[in-house]
C-alpha cells in the first residue's frame, strides 16, 4: 500500500511525510478515526515509505526490493499484530498462525473491519483478542537487527483488543523502544486503551472521507454512473467501507428485481 492508493486524507499524508523527511517521526503513533476512513491503509503506506530504498517527496518509489516485498505484505522489517481466536485450547496461538489469511484479506481489501476479518478466518461467533503471548512475539521480532538496515515497523491493528497482560508488556516496549523502531497503533476505539499507552503515543485523528473522494473512487473502481456514485457517497457517511457495501447491496437488489420481473412475466404467460 502506498500513499497514492490511500483515499483522501491529504492533510494527514502531508503531515506524516514531513515528519519522516525532517527526521521527527515519533516512535509510536496512535491512528484513530471512524470505520472506513483509511486508518490501516494509511499505516501501511507510512510503513512502505519509511522502509523504501528510494522514496520521493510524496511516496515510496514502488520499484525497489523493499517496495516489491511491501506489495506482498512480506517485508521482513514490517510486522503485524491483530486480534485472533484460539481454534484449539491446547495451544498458545499467535498472529503468525493466521498470517497467510491476514495477507490475503488485506491485499483484497485494506479498508476491511473486524467483522470481515472474523469472516475471513471463519470464526464470526467468537470474541477475538490479542493474547499475552503476542507481546513476547513482538519483543522477539523487534529485538532482531533490521534486515534492510533501516526502520523496523510494528503495526498493531485494533490494539484495544489486547488483554491486560499483553497491554502491560507493550507499555514497557513503548517506554524503551528499540532503536529505529516505529509502532503504528491502528484503533477503532482508543478510549478502551490504557491511558498510559495513549500517553506514550502521538495521536493522528482521521476524519470521515469527503463525499467527493468516495464518489471519485466508486466511478474509477466500479465504473458507476456519476449520479449513482454521488448518491452512494452521500449515504455512506464518510466511510469507504459502507460505500462499497452499498454498491454490492445495490447490485443484489438489481438482480432480485430482474428475477422478480422474469418470474412475473413467466407466470403471466
Amino acid at each position: 500500500m502506498f500513499f497514492k492508493e490511500v483515499i483522501g486524507q491529504d492533510a494527514v499524508k502531508q503531515h506524516l511525510l514531513q515528519s519522516v523527511q525532517s527526521g521527527k517521526l515519533p516512535h509510536a503513533l496512535l491512528i484513530t478515526g471512524p470505520a472506513g476512513s483509511g486508518k490501516l491503509p494509511l499505516a501501511l503506506a507510512l510503513a512502505s515509505y519509511v522502509c523504501c530504498d528510494h522514496p520521493s517527496e510524496t511516496d515510496a518509489c514502488g520499484t525497489c526490493p523493499s517496495c516489491v516485498k511491501v506489495k506482498k505484505l512480506m517485508h521482513p522489517d514490517i510486522h503485524f499484530a491483530f486480534p485472533i481466536v484460539k481454534k484449539k485450547a491446547n495451544k498458545e496461538w499467535v498472529c503468525d498462525d493466521f498470517i497467510n489469511e491476514w495477507r490475503e484479506t488485506i491485499l483484497k481489501d485494506p479498508y476491511m473491519d473486524l467483522h470481515r476479518w472474523m469472516e475471513s478466518i471463519g470464526v464470526e461467533n467468537q470474541q477475538p483478542q490479542i493474547y499475552v503471548k503476542e507481546s513476547d512475539e513482538i519483543q522477539r521480532k523487534l529485538s532482531l537487527k533490521s534486515s534492510q538496515g533501516g526502520y523496523k515497523v510494528m503495526i498493531i491493528w485494533l490494539p484495544e483488543k489486547m488483554n491486560v497482560e499483553c497491554a502491560n508488556k507493550l507499555l514497557k516496549l513503548l517506554e524503551e523502544p528499540p532503536l529505529k523502531t516505529v509502532f503504528l497503533l491502528v484503533s477503532e476505539e482508543p478510549d478502551l486503551l490504557l491511558p498510559t499507552i495513549v500517553s506514550r503515543t502521538q495521536r493522528i485523528n482521521l476524519k470521515p472521507l469527503p463525499e467527493s473522494d468516495i464518489e471519485r473512487y466508486l466511478v474509477e473502481r466500479y465504473m458507476l454512473p456519476v449520479e449513482d456514485a454521488r448518491d452512494i457517497a452521500h449515504r455512506s457517511a464518510g466511510s469507504l467501507l459502507r460505500a462499497v457495501e452499498n454498491v454490492h447491496l445495490g447490485e443484489e437488489n438489481k438482480l432480485c428485481f430482474e428475477l422478480f420481473v422474469n418470474l412475473m412475466r413467466t407466470a403471466y404467460k
